[in-house]
């Protein structure tokens, strides 16, 4: 898959529009992961340099699917969360990318996020060790990875 990147500043009417005319039918996660540094084979890693999250969307025939995975290294373990929120739209769907990454943007890792936030926190307890303290907005996202064919957009 290749890296695009998207203006995800689209605002105006056209986002106010589909955010409003959007409806979240749910969250589906394709992977949720721990491992314990040393146990495994699980060894050595780079240092921790914060959380890494990639962003994903696709927009067609009513609905929009925002995929955010997030992949993070600690001194005890590496955590990983992959998850895809599905969106309905009611009303035409705009077709300029710059509205489809700014609803992204804006809105679809805004409701994706506290979810991963909690899966994470969930795995550190599971595996016994300090969960990380992640930030309760997920920071400035300026690359997004519109996924060519639906295959793309969840894992196997």
């Amino acid at each position: 898959m290749t890296a695009k990147q998207a203006d995800a500043s689209g605002s105006g009417p056209q986002l106010a529009e589909l955010t409003g005319n959007a409806e979240l039918l749910g969250i589906t996660f394709s992977e949720l992961h721990a491992a314990l540094k040393g146990v495994d084979g699980v060894s050595e890693w780079e240092p921790d340099d914060g959380p890494n999250m990639r962003v994903w969307y696709r927009a067609d025939d009513g609905q929009i699917q925002v995929r955010c995975r997030l992949d993070l290294r600690t001194d005890e373990a590496r955590f990983v969360a992959d998850a895809v929120a599905d969106f309905s739209v009611d009303g035409v769907l705009p077709s300029e990318e710059s509205v489809q990454a700014g609803f992204t943007q804006r809105i679809g890792v805004a409701v994706i996020y506290p979810y991963l936030r909690e899966s994470v926190h969930s795995l550190a307890q599971k595996v016994g060790v300090d969960p990380p303290i992640l930030s309760v907005i997920a920071g400035e996202l300026n690359e997004f990875y519109p996924p060519l064919g639906g295959s793309e957009l969840s894992p196997s």
